[in-house]
């Protein structure tokens, strides 16, 4: 499939049709594929997780019939996974509330339950639970005495809270076998002029949050405008796209269950630099999804250009297994409008930070003796690079990362 971007783009717009609201007749084109694009197809929903989403579509008369029924099989698994998550998030929330800490569930622990009328359709890698800083020791503590264990081997240390990470290493629920990651703040890396908004400050976030009932269990959220925002952040801004559509119908779903305070949503999204980002995430879901409750104020945006709305669509199904690789393309490509900023960053994913020449190395981030292997490291760097530099496939993607890049540095 990488060797022949044609056929890559007939798979992807095929499966945004299986995703969206097209017409059906629409499609009859769409879904004309060769059993192999069926089977990259199928290997790309694996990758994103729509695997329920697509069992859910109400398109299925043009499938393979192997194919509904591996999804019917995901959509089972993914129920019951859902019932475990459930789980976890209860025993989770009655932990810290019974230590003494002040917690929210974000994204996937809010919206399977809260969002989504079938929880099966909002598969989840784990539970994300934010704490403050100050908390944060204290909270993995405390779920680590009461049925959770590291999952990664990795032990607790004062390194591990210096390292830079927005999260500490995974726990584990013994008894579901469920991960729970303990969040200091939601992003990895953010602006400096984002500090304004109030996402940027997990201790305020925290003061605001909102309590749910699940289960005869009151579990503590972002309310639902802080929820909004930080899907479409952490959709664009920190993963450029590369988090699959199911962000689409994350938004679609929370809209179409909750109120949105829209005047403070902008005013926020303002103040994190993060406006134009959320106008081209919105308009992408009413494009792929149909018409959304959204309000866009008294400055209501003109319609986006198909050929930006297009470009986020077919990014949206990157290969996540090329993330970094992209990433150097676009950088690359972005050289000749002397931009500094792409420079600098360019330089720094040939220097990285000792976690990932530890990771390269299969070594925990700790041991220093990990920088033995970053002249193997760089090599392969060089030589994926130079691989990137010459596979149509990554430039088509490059050019499409920086189409959405030039508009979001436009306003």
């Amino acid at each position: 499939m990488r060797h022949d971007p044609r056929s890559i783009e007939r798979v992807r717009r095929a499966l945004l049709a299986l995703l969206g609201d097209a017409e059906p007749r629409s499609l009859e084109v769409n879904l004309a594929l060769s059993q192999g694009e069926w089977g990259s197809l199928a290997k790309i929903a694996v990758q994103h997780r729509l695997e329920p989403l697509l069992h859910n579509t109400g398109l299925l008369a043009g499938v393979p019939e192997i194919l509904r029924e591996k999804w019917q099989v995901a959509y089972r698994d993914s129920l019951l996974r859902s019932l475990a998550a459930k789980g976890t998030l209860i025993r989770t929330a009655r932990t810290l509330d019974s230590a003494g800490f002040a917690y929210a569930a974000l994204k996937g622990g809010w919206l399977a339950w809260q969002a989504y009328r079938d929880p099966a359709l909002r598969p989840m890698r784990d539970i994300d639970i934010l704490v403050s800083q100050g908390d944060l020791e204290g909270a993995y503590r405390a779920l680590a005495s009461n049925g959770f264990v590291e999952s990664t081997g990795q032990a607790f240390s004062d390194e591990t809270l210096t390292m830079g990470r927005k999260h500490l290493p995974a726990l584990r629920d013994l008894a579901t076998g469920v991960h729970i990651e303990v969040h200091c703040r939601l992003f990895e890396h953010i602006e400096p002029r984002a500090m304004a908004a109030r996402l940027a400050r997990p201790d305020e976030l925290l003061q605001h949050r909102e309590f749910l009932p699940l289960e005869g269990c009151q579990i503590a959220y972002l309310p639902a405008g802080d929820t909004l925002l930080h899907l479409i952040v952490h959709c664009i801004y920190e993963h450029r796209f590369d988090n699959g559509p199911q962000v689409l119908h994350d938004i679609a779903a929370l809209l179409s269950r909750h109120a949105i305070g829209w005047t403070r949503f902008w005013d926020e999204a303002r103040a994190g630099g993060w406006a134009r980002g959320s106008v081209l995430l919105l308009q992408l879901t009413e494009h792929l999804l149909g018409p959304q409750p959204i309000e866009w104020g008294a400055d209501k945006p003109p319609e986006l250009p198909m050929h930006v709305l297009d470009s986020a669509a077919m990014l949206l199904l990157q290969d996540p297994d090329l993330r970094r690789d992209l990433d150097v393309q676009r950088e690359l490509g972005s050289l000749g409008a002397g931009s500094l900023d792409d420079l600098a960053s360019l330089l720094r994913r040939f220097l990285p930070p000792r976690r990932v020449i530890a990771d390269y190395a299969g070594l925990s981030p700790d041991q220093r003796r990990a920088w033995l292997h970053y002249p193997a490291w760089l090599a392969s760097r060089l030589a994926r690079t130079l691989r990137g530099r010459l596979d149509q496939g990554q430039k088509i993607e490059a050019d499409r990362s920086n189409v959405i890049e030039s508009w979001l540095e436009a306003g």
